[in-house]
């Protein structure tokens, strides 16, 4: 059970939780104003990689909700951080994933470098190629070490429409490899002690919403973090089987409610 009155701090995925791509979903930005009254800090952890934080935030406003850049927690800063705390500057990589986060890691001091790439990076990318996921596998075989941004293996869309997600591209270059990445995003534990370094506060104290009992969910429960799920993204309410959050919810405006009746 979820007593919401006990809680400090809430962490939100943004795809399928605040948006669908362009679509706003039931309750925003009324739920993040009843937070901002309420004096609970609230943050985003996405899997996303291809936007940046400062990008997150102009998107976040343009949806009501104000936000800055250290609430914006994203597979590709979490990334770069863990590139920069696992090797030294000036060590080349390869990426397959958005432009973004090939900058986000350059801009840390790694060059880009195809032919001699000693870490290879896999997120989304929606210009995938043949020749990106050849020249990936090619540098891992040669030793290079394999880092994902995530492991979403779908991505949601407006009207209920699911494409693929970075998991189904790090697969693929798992599946020739035969080399298991290391993984950052969700449900992997970097993501959730970041938002919880962020709050200040214990997983007790802190609510995840997520919309995938995979990712957001499984991963809340991993570092003892309260978590809820609201059924606007991927994961269904008959699902919550083997993974059971401590809440399930139609969307942001029935959390909202519940909330506000809590306090």
């Amino acid at each position: 059970m979820l007593n919401l009155s006990t809680l400090r701090a809430c962490a939100l995925d943004l795809d399928g939780v605040v948006w669908r791509e362009d679509e706003r979903l039931p309750a925003v930005p009324a739920f993040f104003g009843f937070l901002r009254d309420q004096g609970i800090p609230y943050a985003f952890i996405t899997n996303n990689s291809t936007r940046t934080p400062d990008q997150y935030i102009t998107r976040l406003a343009a949806f009501g909700i104000p936000a800055t850049a250290e609430q914006v927690i994203t597979s590709g800063a979490v990334t770069a951080a863990e590139i920069v705390r696992r090797f030294p500057q000036g060590t080349p990589f390869y990426a397959v994933g958005s432009q973004n986060l090939i900058d986000l890691i350059t801009a840390h001091g790694y060059p880009f470098d195809p032919d001699h790439a000693q870490i290879v990076v896999v997120g989304l990318d929606r210009n995938l190629t043949y020749e990106k996921l050849s020249i990936a596998g090619q540098r891992i075989l040669a030793g290079a070490a394999f880092i994902a941004t995530n492991g979403d293996v779908t991505f949601p869309m407006p009207n209920g429409v699911i494409t693929p997600g970075a998991g189904a591209i790090v697969s693929a270059v798992a599946t020739m490899t035969g080399c298991a990445p290391h993984m950052i995003g969700k449900p992997a534990a970097p993501m959730f002690e970041a938002a919880l370094r962020y709050f200040g506060t214990l997983p007790a104290q802190t609510l995840m919403v997520g919309d995938r009992l995979d990712t957001d969910i499984l991963g809340a429960q991993g570092v003892g973090m309260k978590n809820a799920l609201v059924l606007t993204g991927i994961s269904r309410a008959d699902e919550a089987t083997t993974i059971t959050p401590d809440a399930v919810y139609a969307d942001l405006a029935a959390l909202l409610a519940a909330w506000q009746s809590s306090v």
